[in-house]
């Protein structure tokens, strides 16, 4: 809905709802600095080259029971399509990150698992992106990191019940579907 980039487009958007509005305001900037960090760790993943897709492909095989999950499994834990897991899985497997095997219970389908490449090429992003999140959050006491995460919280929490129900759009009196 708002990915606003620049400061230009956010004013426009704080425009758009005259006396100001201060939930879309703080949504405004929650999207725009989510979507800079996600911006500047892409570049840097590439930098490793992976995307950072496929290193959170990677950690999250690092975390399995066996660092072993099917495709599917792994796209429902990542929150992405199959069809991205799909070509997520053929990159990885072609750069030697991880293994694909079939599965002995199901003719059509496989598990892929983490192997000694990518556990080290996990190991070798990791310091940049601890190191990216402790300055992130260096002026915070623990006090407001542990507050921060409890609004994400709230805020998740409050999306998970709005997701899927009706919404009414006030400038136009009309009901709306908010969508995943």
């Amino acid at each position: 809905m708002f990915f606003f980039l620049d400061s230009e487009i956010r004013q426009l958007a704080y425009n758009l709802f005259p006396g100001g509005n201060k939930p879309i305001g703080v949504l405004v900037e929650l999207f725009s600095i989510t979507y800079e960090i996600r911006k500047g760790m892409e570049k840097r993943s590439r930098e490793f080259g992976l995307s950072y897709g496929q290193y959170i492909a990677l950690c999250v095989l690092s975390a399995q029971r066996d660092e072993m999950s099917s495709p599917s499994a792994l796209a429902e834990k990542m929150g992405v399509s199959r069809a991205a897991i799909s070509s997520m899985v053929i990159s990885l497997e072609q750069d030697g990150y991880i293994n694909k095997y079939d599965d002995p219970n199901d003719k059509r389908g496989v598990f892929i698992s983490l192997n000694d490449k990518g556990r080290g090429k996990i190991n070798q992003m990791d310091p940049f992106f601890i190191g990216l999140a402790s300055r992130l959050l260096s002026d915070f006491s623990e006090s407001e990191i542990c507050q921060f995460e409890t609004y994400l919280s709230r805020v998740r929490s409050a999306f998970e019940v709005v997701k899927g129900s009706r919404l009414t759009d006030s400038r136009e009196g009309e009901e709306k579907w908010c969508e995943d």
